[in-house]
C-alpha cells in the first residue's frame, strides 16, 4: 500500500504541477478547453461506476465506451451547428423557434442536472459517517446546498464563484488521473503477486438493462458548453476544444472501468456510489480522502457553472423580463423540487432524458440545414443520432428499479 500511496501522491502532485503552470493556465486552448471538459467529467461517471460494473460485469469498459462514442456523435451535430446555425441564429423561422424551444429544454435539463449533481455529493459526503437515515440527510445537504446558491446568486451573483469554479478543474482533473494511476498501481501489485485474475462476475444484459444503460447518459453530456462561448471564443477553438474534452473524457472514463474491476471483484458487486469510496480504501488509504474531495469540489464547481450558464440563457430567452438576479432562486427552487422528490438514481435517469430531448432537437436543426444545404450523408448521419437521442428519452429507466429502491 505504500507504495500505491506514493504513486498517487506523486501522480496528483506532479499532474498539479503541469496544470497549474502559467503556460497551462494562460493558453487560450486550455482556457476553451476547460469549460467543456469540466461540464463532461463531474464525478458522476466515478460514483456511478458501481451501478454500472453491477448492471454489465465485465462488459463496463464496453458500456462507458459505448455511451462516451455516442456523446462522440452527438458531439459532431453540435459542432456542426456551431459552425453552420450560429450564423443564421437571430434568423425568423423555424430553425430560430427550434433553438428558442430547445434552449428552454436546456434550463430544464440543468435544473434537473444540478440536482443530480449535490445528490451524489450528500451521498458521499456522509458516508464516513454511521448515519441510520443517510439518504434524508444527503438530501439536506443538497437542499441546503441550493438554498445557498439562490441566495448568495440573488444578492451577489455567482461569477465570482464560478471563476474559482473553474479554476477547480485542473485539480479535479489531476485528482481523477491519480485516483486511476492507484487502481492500475492496485492491479499492477497483485499480478506481479501472481493473486491477478479476469473477474468472473459477468451477468447477463437484457433489453431491459440496455434500458438502465441508456439512463446513465448524463454522465457524458456537457460538451454542448462550448455552444455556448461565442463570445469568449472563435469558432474553430471551440469546435477543435469540444473535440478535444470528449476525447480526453473517453479515454479517462474507459480507462478507469477497466481499473476498477479487479477490486470490484475483491470487494464485491453492489451498485450504491458509496461503494467506491470501499474499492478506494482497499488500493490505498490516502484515496478515500481524495475522492471526497474530488466529489465536493467537482459536483459544487460544476452546479455553480450550470446554475451561472442557465440564468444567462434565461435572461435571453425571457428577453430581460425576467431579471437576472430573480433567475438564481428560480433556478435553485426547481432543483431543490427535483432532489426533494426524486432518488438518486431516478435524478440521473430524469437528466439523461432531458438531455436527450434537448439534444434531439439540436439534431433536428442541424437536419433542417443539411436538407437545405443537399449535404445527405451529414442528413442521414443526424437523422441516426438524433433517433438515439429520442430512444434515450422515451426508454431511459431509472436504475433504482432494478436494485429495488
Amino acid at each position: 500500500m505504500v507504495v500505491i500511496t506514493l504513486i498517487v501522491l506523486v501522480t496528483l502532485i506532479g499532474l498539479n504541477w503541469v496544470l497549474y503552470s502559467s503556460h497551462v493556465q494562460n493558453s487560450e486552448r486550455y482556457q476553451a478547453m476547460v469549460v467543456p471538459i469540466a461540464n463532461i467529467m463531474d464525478i458522476g461517471f466515478v460514483l456511478l461506476a458501481p451501478a454500472i460494473v453491477y448492471i454489465t460485469g465485465l462488459e463496463s469498459p464496453l458500456t462507458y465506451a459505448g455511451l462516451c462514442a455516442l456523446a462522440y456523435a452527438m458531439g459532431w451535430v453540435i459542432r456542426y451547428n456551431i459552425e453552420r446555425f450560429e450564423p443564421i441564429a437571430k434568423e425568423r423561422g423555424i430553425l430560430h423557434d427550434c433553438s428558442y424551444v430547445a434552449n428552454w429544454m436546456l434550463i430544464i435539463a440543468s435544473i434537473v442536472n444540478v440536482g443530480y449533481y449535490l445528490q451524489l455529493m450528500g451521498v458521499i459526503i456522509i458516508y464516513p459517517f454511521d448515519f441510520g437515515n443517510g439518504d434524508s440527510i444527503a438530501t439536506i445537504i443538497a437542499v441546503v446546498s441550493l438554498i445557498a446558491l439562490g441566495v448568495i446568486g440573488y444578492f451577489f451573483g455567482l461569477s465570482r464563484f464560478n471563476q474559482m469554479g473553474q479554476r477547480t478543474t485542473a485539480f479535479n482533473l489531476a485528482a481523477v488521473l491519480a485516483i486511476i494511476a492507484g487502481f492500475l498501481a492496485y492491479n499492477g501489485g497483485a499480478a506481479v503477486a501472481g493473486n491477478w485474475s479476469v473477474p468472473a462476475y459477468n451477468p447477463p444484459v437484457t433489453t431491459t438493462d440496455f434500458r438502465y444503460i441508456l439512463g446513465f447518459y448524463v454522465i457524458v453530456q456537457g460538451f454542448e458548453a462550448s455552444r455556448y462561448l461565442t463570445k469568449e471564443y472563435s469558432t474553430s477553438r471551440r469546435i477543435q476544444t469540444m473535440r478535444n474534452a470528449q476525447i480526453i473524457a473517453t479515454v479517462i472514463y474507459v480507462l478507469f472501468s477497466v481499473s476498477t474491476l479487479f477490486l470490484f471483484d475483491e470487494v464485491g458487486y453492489a451498485p450504491t456510489p458509496a461503494v467506491i469510496i470501499t474499492i478506494s480504501e482497499v488500493a490505498s488509504p490516502v484515496l478515500p480522502l481524495l475522492v471526497l474531495l474530488l466529489v465536493i469540489g467537482s459536483q459544487f464547481s460544476a452546479s455553480i457553472n450550470d446554475i451561472h450558464s442557465r440564468s444567462d440563457t434565461m435572461e435571453e430567452l425571457s428577453d430581460q423580463r425576467i431579471p437576472r438576479r430573480y433567475t438564481f432562486p428560480l433556478l435553485a427552487a426547481g432543483s431543490i423540487v427535483v432532489v426533494l422528490s426524486m432518488d438518486v438514481f431516478t435524478v440521473v435517469a430524469a437528466a439523461s432524458r432531458m438531455f436527450a430531448a434537448y439534444y434531439a432537437l439540436q439534431c433536428l436543426i442541424a437536419l433542417i440545414i443539411a436538407g437545405r444545404r443537399r449535404q445527405w450523408t451529414h442528413f442521414v448521419g443526424f437523422t441516426a443520432v438524433g433517433l438515439a437521442m429520442v430512444a434515450i428519452a422515451i426508454f431511459g429507466l431509472s436504475t433504482s428499479v432494478r436494485i429495488g429502491l
